[in-house]
């Protein structure tokens, strides 16, 4: 799943509980779908709340998969969905290149992996009007390493990371001293064999040191709270304590949950036999509390010619032809203006010009389903063909 060295028993024992569980815990709102990116052309799920409506511009939360796993174990594994349905956030689950990150490993990947997460983001803020002030990162292991990769490369779009099970590179402490600090959330159990607690001169830095570097980074005093996790699950055998420095610049905060005994494994996780497996608090819903508290500063600004233009689109749902109605601002609508058209699974349909006297548009080769229409520079709308 996320081992750096693997063991095949559990990874096939891993494989067939998915495959037989997957229709419960993987919603119908999950898409798949690709980006091309430096030469290569990457994959991704995407899970959307019920109701997902781009005209409401909701956080995206990237959960990335382990070392030699997948984004579809990851979805599975970290049971995020259920969170974001609840708290209505998007989480989206990438696919690195052969089965790894590329965060500074002799093995593993070399893909350009900080460009592929920050042409994402831009994809889905054109697609799906995500909140660019809310985009966050965790992962588990492999994904917890990259996850501190971005906040040490792209703290510019990243508005917070936790890392699960996972470390930074040796030696790449030098490299990261980010213009811009960010809160961080690290879990990790004593009892981890994969990624140790105390690190492993090849791979992981240990856990502490870590932690130090980020408490250095968002100048954080060294005095902490130490708060313990009730032990509601004594059969799990491990317990958890959470600290935080709170006192750091900016109202940035650095969280650490120890697991005692823990073992390479993600607490609250419904799937147990990879090892030991803390269920005295939910890491899923415990990062989305996390994430929640920080956002980015809004910087961007909108053409005010295009700029609060309604827009209505009828009917709805319709079957070939789909009209518009758009009502002109203070500064007139700006014709010609483009649009797209853009499924679920981000692919683009249609990208065409809208004239001023064209108040229609043909859908006739589109199959049924769900659709997003996007004029320039405006949210999108959603749209059923039928």
């Amino acid at each position: 799943m996320c081992h750096l060295s693997s063991n095949s028993l559990l990874s096939i024992l891993f494989s067939i509980l998915l495959s037989l569980v997957v229709t419960t815990i993987v919603s119908a709102q999950t898409v798949t779908g690709s980006l091309d990116h430096d030469g290569l052309t990457r994959s991704y799920r995407l899970h959307f709340p019920p109701n997902f409506d781009p005209q409401e511009s909701l956080p995206l939360v990237f959960n990335l998969h382990g070392f030699t796993s997948n984004a579809f174990q990851q979805e599975a594994y970290s049971e995020m969905n259920m969170v974001a349905d609840t708290a209505r956030f998007i989480v989206c689950y990438p696919n690195g290149v052969n089965l790894a990150w590329n965060v500074g490993w002799s093995f593993g990947s070399t893909a350009d992996d900080i460009g592929f997460i920050n042409a994402m983001i831009d994809e889905f803020a054109e697609n799906y009007n995500v909140n660019t002030n809310r985009v966050y990162s965790c992962g588990m292991s492999n994904g917890g390493f990259m996850s501190y990769h971005l906040a040490c490369n792209l703290p510019e779009r990243i508005a917070a990371v936790a890392s699960v099970t996972g470390s930074m590179v040796p030696g790449s402490i030098e490299n990261c001293t980010p213009a811009i600090a960010r809160p961080i959330m690290e879990i990790h159990g004593t009892a981890d064999g994969t990624v140790p607690y105390g690190g492993n001169a090849n791979v992981a830095l240990p856990i502490e040191s870590v932690v130090d570097h980020w408490v250095t980074i968002n100048d954080c005093l060294l005095v902490s709270d130490t708060t313990d996790y009730p032990d509601i699950d004594t059969g799990d055998n491990s317990t958890a304590s959470r600290i935080d420095y709170s006192d750091c610049g900016g109202d940035k905060v650095v969280s650490f949950i120890k697991v005692f005994n823990g073992a390479h494994t993600w607490p609250g996780a419904s799937i147990t036999f990879l090892g030991t497996t803390n269920q005295d608090f939910n890491a899923s819903s415990t990062i989305w509390n996390f994430f929640n508290r920080f956002s980015i500063e809004e910087t961007t600004s909108v053409n005010p010619t295009f700029n609060n233009i309604a827009l209505a689109l009828y009917p709805n749902p319709t079957t070939d032809i789909l009209n518009l109605k758009i009502s002109e601002n203070e500064n007139g609508v700006g014709f010609p203006l483009a649009y797209k058209i853009i499924g679920m699974n981000g692919q683009i349909f249609q990208n065409k010009v809208l004239r001023a006297n064209l108040t229609s548009i043909d859908i006739r080769e589109l199959s049924t389903g769900v659709y997003f229409l996007k004029l320039e520079n405006q949210k999108p709308l959603k749209f059923v063909k039928f």
